[in-house]
């Protein structure tokens, strides 16, 4: 079983690039959509990491990393996972390398998104999700025929309360301050590949792919 990891700021594009990493036989595993479905079930692990997404506040390690063991029960040795927000910090990172030892498993690379923060708060402030489908739109870059409208149900666009551009800012300075340690502990390890994530999306996602053929 292998794993591979992207890291980055939110915004710098991570969910895009792991759409096309899917196509390549990665099982795409994004932890903010896996805690947005229990907030969206209302189970007691989304009412504990509600209030602290809308604040733009990272969930507990310990929850964080639970969660993602139990995608590894049972094992599925030769799979190929594609982490998108995991890890986030270092604690998580020396759990994940614990839990991928554990199983026989490899970390086989970990593509670093970079991005200066003012493209990815026009990024964020402008994206609205349906309210019913769950469809992303961006108010430039993509979006809706009818503005507050989804094309796909006619449902509500939103903007998710972590996409206020003042929480945005907020999760860049966590970021900066619990994450990009990340990089570093990578960059030893051999396992870094950093890609220039403001450039157009078919560059990096050629970057990404490149980064990967050349990963131990």
């Amino acid at each position: 079983m292998t794993a591979v990891v992207l890291l980055g700021p939110p915004g710098a594009g991570k969910g895009t690039v792991a759409e096309t990493l899917a196509q390549k036989g990665y099982e795409h595993v994004s932890t903010g959509d896996l805690l947005r479905e229990q907030i969206r079930l209302g189970t007691e692990l989304g009412l504990a990491a509600k209030e602290r997404m809308a604040q733009g506040r990272f969930v507990p390690d310990e929850i964080v990393v639970g969660m993602v063991r139990g995608l590894f029960d049972p094992p599925r040795p030769g799979h190929r996972f594609l982490f998108d927000g995991f890890p986030r910090t270092l604690a998580q990172a020396e759990a994940f390398d614990r839990m991928l030892q554990s199983l026989e498993a490899r970390l086989g690379g970990v593509v670093l998104l970079e991005c200066p923060d003012e493209v990815i708060v026009d990024r964020l402030s402008g994206r609205r999700v349906c309210k019913t489908c769950g469809a992303v739109y961006h108010l430039e870059f993509n979006p809706p025929a009818v503005a507050g409208v989804c094309d796909r149900d006619g449902g509500e666009l939103l903007q998710r309360a972590d996409d206020a551009p003042e929480t945005v800012r907020k999760r860049l300075q966590i970021y900066r301050e619990r994450t990009a340690p990340l990089i570093g502990y990578y960059r030893e390890k051999g396992l870094l590949r950093p890609v220039d994530a403001s450039r157009p999306i078919d560059e990096v996602r050629r970057a990404v792919l490149q980064g990967l053929e050349t990963a131990p």
